[in-house]
């Protein structure tokens, strides 16, 4: 069968862009179309963990492995504190617990070097348009906002701090998630991530901003306002008709912190190899991602029944994985407690996220 050698993707995002570079690399004419001005338009410089606990293989070899270059800022971060306002305690990990990168259309972000790359090998952009969904190959539009269930609000402010990552579990800080204070080079980050009740977000960061605030004498001077939603699915959707559909558009997320950066570029990579080597997308997505999505419900039905103590459950698992990312690993593996644990966590998610059906 000849190749098509024209590829229509919907989205300019980090999964979309992936999968052009890869497509265009290997010879084929590629058109993103993208509803914004500029790529990264639904951020504004915020600082985002780029996640490398759920996976042996390091997340920049990974990203090398689908013939990503890094060309953006990537800061790796081995020593985080975990707190939940009572408790505080400093890890140190054999390998880095995340690349801390920025997102949005400034000089040095992820979204900047993806969209440099693509148009080096010749992807096109459509930027402010947009196409039918039906009419394209790979759909990569993100979110989709109706199903919000996650959300974020903070600050990005300079100051003459060291580097530093210090994450916060207590449900007056950030209700069922967490608030976090990300730091380098002199450009810090204070977020309030939130689930379930996102009406509770504004009054979580203004306590999240007072305790950082009082604890660590952050002085927040000139900043400027960050923030952002995310979306999950029970019905994740990799395909209708012949469209292909990546990242957070097909519901590829993770259930328990919201990460999808990784899970997002490497479902764009595999939309790009089953469209070049003619193979199926959605079993090759299911079988990457199943068991992950799985566990994500899993470790969020656990998560939710460990602020009875403040969260101090938290703290003394993770306290028992110091300088080792096994623990964190194995979680995300989908073992066999977790596939026992499975039905009922579940039934819960279920009634306690009804919209995630839909």
């Amino acid at each position: 069968m000849a190749k098509r050698k024209n590829i229509k993707i919907l989205g300019a995002g980090i999964s979309g862009l992936t999968a052009a570079i890869n497509l265009a690399k290997a010879g084929y004419g590629v058109v993103v179309y993208e509803k914004n001005k500029d790529c990264g338009m639904r951020f504004h410089g915020d600082m985002q963990g780029l996640e490398n606990w759920s996976n042996e293989e390091d997340v920049l070899d990974m990203m090398h492995s689908m013939h990503i270059d890094i060309n953006f800022d990537a800061t790796p971060f081995r020593k985080v504190q975990f707190s939940n306002c009572e408790s505080t305690k400093e890890f140190s990990y054999d390998k880095p617990l995340f690349y801390l990168v920025k997102r949005g259309s400034q000089k040095g972000s992820l979204d900047m070097g993806l969209k440099k790359q693509s148009q080096d090998c010749g992807v096109v952009i459509k930027f402010e348009q947009e196409v039918e969904e039906k009419e394209c190959d790979i759909v990569a539009t993100g979110p989709k906002f109706k199903h919000i269930i996650i959300a974020d609000k903070g600050e990005l402010f300079k100051n003459d701090l060291p580097d530093m990552a210090i994450a916060i579990v207590n449900n007056e800080a950030a209700y069922k998630g967490y608030s976090y204070f990300l730091n380098v080079d002199g450009h810090g980050c204070l977020c309030s991530c939130v689930f379930d009740d996102i009406k509770k977000l504004n009054e979580c960061y203004d306590f999240t901003k007072k305790y950082f605030i009082s604890k660590y004498n952050i002085k927040i001077l000139k900043s400027k306002e960050v923030g952002g939603v995310g979306y999950f699915s029970l019905k994740n959707c990799y395909r209708k008709g012949k469209a292909l559909y990546v990242g957070e558009s097909a519901g590829i997320q993770d259930f328990l912190a919201g990460f999808g950066m990784r899970t997002a570029m490497k479902s764009g990579f595999l939309a790009a190899q089953s469209i070049l080597n003619n193979t199926d997308y959605e079993k090759m997505a299911e079988e990457e991602f199943g068991d992950y999505l799985r566990a994500g419900i899993v470790n969020r039905f656990v998560w939710e029944h460990s602020d009875s103590d403040n969260y101090l459950s938290v703290l003394e698992r993770l306290n028992k994985m110091d300088n080792s990312t096994k623990y964190l690993k194995s979680i995300y593996n989908y073992n066999l407690i977790e596939h026992i644990e499975y039905p009922i966590a579940l039934s819960y998610i279920k009634k306690q996220y009804p919209e995630i059906l839909e």
